[in-house]
């Protein structure tokens, strides 16, 4: 699925508190050093915000994709 945002991550400051992954468990998840890693992008774009929304450090980004065309 073609999202209408890209997810950045901060991995450095990331806690760990598993958020994301509560919201959008098929997209994000934490790896063995308590840090979020991106799965797959199938949950939908709505659970996949509230993900990003709820992370407590703000270390998931959704930048919106743009359809304009550069001439």
């Amino acid at each position: 699925m073609t999202l209408p945002f890209l997810i950045t991550l901060d991995r450095d400051n990331c806690m760990g508190s598993g958020m994301c992954s509560f919201h959008a468990p098929t997209t994000f998840d934490i790896d063995d050093d308590m840090k979020v890693v991106l799965l797959d992008t199938r949950d939908d774009v709505a659970a996949i915000r509230a993900a990003a929304e709820s992370c407590p450090k703000y270390v998931i980004t959704l930048t919106e994709r743009t359809t304009e065309i550069e001439l």
